[in-house]
């Protein structure tokens, strides 16, 4: 809800963070095809250019947010076109449904309340919460690898895959993959920085299928 007609941080934190701990989140009923116990680990570096070149996706699921003042969590739908994204955020915030779609030249976000739109997201998160977030490597990190702006130290699992990524300032932990789209991708995510702590949990990767993102300031 708006204050003094500025968006509740948890709000945009929940938006903008999309992809996380501390809240309780739901698990799902349907779990995603799990890797082959029996396969081979993957070859990291096939693995991150399979990852790197899927640049079309959408995934829906959860996400919570746990601060040193506040919690709370929300149902996400996230679409990626390249640098173009779209997340519809809904349910039991009591925000009604927000969203905010985006590209290298701007960002939108819509609700009830009404529409902000900035320069970047990283700015309408900062201008509306104070938080720093790192936007630009979120679409890295939730498939599974690091982003390849800034130095990062990687921790991996059996399958090859990793278990813990710190990278500019940000410590992630990946704790479940799926077979999904020619190559693993996680399942939950968590991410902290100081008392900030998130946890998304994907329910379902799948292909983009439609064009729902588009220029935010158009």
């Amino acid at each position: 809800m708006y204050r003094n007609r500025r968006l509740s941080p948890l709000v945009l934190i929940l938006v903008c963070v999309a992809g996380i701990s501390g809240c309780q989140l739901w698990q799902t009923t349907e779990e995603l095809p799990p890797p082959d116990p029996t396969a081979p680990k993957v070859d990291w570096v096939n693995h991150v250019r399979a990852a790197t070149l899927l640049q079309e996706w959408q995934i829906q699921g959860k996400i919570g947010v746990r601060t040193a003042a506040d919690a709370g969590s929300a149902y996400l739908d996230w679409s990626q076109s390249f640098d173009s994204f779209y997340i519809l955020l809904s349910g039991p915030l009591g925000q009604g449904s927000t969203i905010i779609s985006g590209n290298p030249y701007g960002a939108r976000l819509e609700n009830s309340n009404g529409t902000h739109i900035s320069a970047s997201p990283q700015q309408l998160v900062y201008e509306h919460t104070g938080w720093v977030i790192p936007i630009e490597h979120l679409p890295y990190w939730v498939k599974g690898i690091p982003s390849p702006r800034g130095e990062s130290t990687l921790e991996y699992n059996e399958l090859g895959t990793l278990s813990g990524l710190r990278q500019d300032g940000w410590q992630l932990e990946f704790d479940r993959y799926g077979d999904l789209l020619g190559t693993l991708l996680p399942q939950r995510i968590k991410l902290q920085r100081d008392d900030l702590k998130v946890t998304l949990v994907i329910k379902e990767w799948s292909p983009l299928n439609n064009d729902e993102t588009g220029d935010p300031t158009g």
